[in-house]
């Protein structure tokens, strides 16, 4: 369901003979660009669902506001997701979210690999995306495994070379569909944002030393690739 803006005005007395001085009206912009970024993406003929669509329950009270994005953060659902019904990844991604004390979804945006969109933590509140890197950064994840069968150096990774090795493929390439609706969330957020900076998660300052593959070998490709056409810069450099 749409939001309503919010509006604020003040009462004025008119008494006969009087003209009405201009009375100032207020709209929530934040609210306003919400909507906005949403119809742009709508705009490109590009589907959008909003948190109810899918199914989204709501997330804790009093969470932290954030605005003046400059960033975004590109990453995948992880190596136990695979092209699945987008929502239902979503509903999932929540509860597993908030089973580790999250207030809510960590991503702002979900792209599945139909090029469906789907919004996850409101546009308005901070995400929990990259550890310790959150402020004035816009996490999106596509919903799918993006590394290749290497990557991790665990059981999972063993069992993936395996497989491979016997002819199997384990490695899954981009949907253009979804690619597609990823430029078109790009394109609408720069729309209303001053995005600066584009990265991969693992690219962000401090997370290569936390051990994260994310978006994976696969989709860093596609961050550089992105990267080329929409002339936005890598993630800044870590701060002495």
């Amino acid at each position: 369901m749409t939001n309503l803006f919010a509006t604020q005005a003040t009462a004025q007395e008119i008494k006969p003979g009087e003209f009405m001085c201009p009375i100032p009206i207020t709209v929530n912009d934040r609210a306003a660009t919400r909507e906005a970024i949403i119809k742009k993406v709508r705009s490109l003929n590009t589907t959008f669902l909003e948190r109810s669509s899918w199914g989204a329950v709501k997330g804790k009270p009093d969470m932290v506001m954030d605005w003046d994005y400059t960033m975004i953060a590109l990453h995948h659902a992880g190596r136990s997701h695979s092209c699945t019904p987008g929502a239902e990844q979503m509903q999932e991604i929540q509860k597993g979210h908030l089973s580790q004390k999250y207030d809510d979804i960590g991503y702002h945006f979900g792209i599945d690999c139909t090029g469906q969109v789907y919004e996850g933590r409101d546009i308005r509140l901070q995400g929990s995306s990259v550890l310790k890197f959150n402020t004035g950064l816009i996490g999106i994840v596509l919903l799918e495994n993006l590394t290749t069968p290497e990557e991790g150096g665990d059981w999972v990774a063993k069992g993936r070379v395996a497989l491979d090795s016997l002819g199997y493929s384990t490695t899954n390439v981009i949907p253009a569909a979804q690619i597609t609706a990823l430029m078109h969330l790009i394109d609408a957020l720069k729309s209303v944002f001053v995005i600066k900076h584009f990265g991969g998660h693992r690219e962000y300052p401090g997370q290569a030393s936390e051990g994260k593959i994310c978006p994976g070998n696969i989709g860093m490709e596609l961050v550089r690739n992105l990267r080329a056409k929409t002339q936005l810069l890598p993630p800044p450099a870590p701060q002495e």
